[in-house]
């Protein structure tokens, strides 16, 4: 039976000083002697991904933008198998969603450019917008009446307490799309909602090349550490979380070591036989 494992990015794989461990990145070089299909599955579009891995990351796929874009690995731009966008019409439904709640928001453009966006803001002290913001310096402008899209996705980020329930009022308002909250990587304290064409997730993603792959839902392994992972983690045969995810997560997954412990290479040791 053919197997893959699919690991999430930041905050699994991607330790808190902006490296990944040798001891994870010679686990996946094993998987690959052993025949193992190695997937990264991460929220970060292709930009953002390809300035934070590091060179010699033995994987053979790339998911990101949450399942936006399926790419062979490791020269993912020039090798892309799968992508998806929002309608002009989707982009300005769901702007007028955002703007209706006060939300500070990201419209990203469609592959291969999806690193760069426009945006808008409705609030002046939203640090992690703005940290955002320089990560993507001469890559980001102010949104304009004009914009019509399409779009890759939207991306709003809020500083609120209450961005579970906020999650909750505006995925049921946007029902047609795919809305995803998950915890800021710059802060960890703020909620990003994000929101996608509809069945666009890590999950679809994740069991449409498992099917081309030829590799049964049974012989599949996830490691995440957020709420936008937990669709994988469902979908997998067998899900851990990180012991830095949130307990609500780690009630229940599989906990293993936190992501600067080295957890996925124990959720490696723990899934092959």
């Amino acid at each position: 039976m053919r197997r893959m494992v699919l690991t999430d990015f930041d905050g699994t794989l991607f330790r808190s000083d902006r490296t990944v461990a040798q001891k994870d990145i010679e686990s996946l070089r094993r998987l690959g002697e052993k025949g193992v299909i190695r997937v990264i599955a991460t929220g970060r579009n292709l930009f953002s991904f390809m300035r934070a891995a590091p060179a010699d990351l033995p994987v053979d796929y790339l998911i990101f933008s949450t399942g936006v874009g399926i790419a062979r690995y490791p020269e993912p731009a020039s090798n892309m198998i799968r992508e998806s966008q929002l309608s002009c019409e989707a982009c300005l439904h769901i702007r007028e969603v955002f703007d209706r709640f006060g939300l500070d928001y990201m419209v990203h453009d469609t592959m291969p450019e999806n690193h760069r966006f426009v945006y808008q803001r409705h609030h002046k002290d939203n640090e992690d917008f703005q940290t955002r913001l320089s990560f993507y310096e001469g890559l980001a402008s102010p949104i304009t009446d004009g914009f019509q899209g399409p779009a890759s996705q939207f991306l709003a980020i809020t500083h609120e307490e209450r961005g579970s329930v906020l999650f909750a009022e505006v995925a049921s308002v946007l029902s047609e799309f795919t809305v995803i909250r998950t915890t800021s990587p710059f802060n960890g304290v703020s909620t990003w909602l994000e929101v996608f064409p509809k069945g666009v997730c890590k999950s679809d993603a994740a069991s449409w090349l498992a099917q081309e792959c030829g590799v049964p839902v049974s012989g599949t392994m996830a490691v995440g550490n957020d709420f936008n992972d937990e669709d994988l983690l469902h979908w997998a045969g067998r899900g851990f979380v990180v012991d830095n995810a949130p307990e609500e997560l780690k009630s229940h997954f599989e906990a293993v070591a936190a992501n600067d412990s080295c957890g996925v290479s124990e959720a490696i040791e723990l899934w092959v036989p």
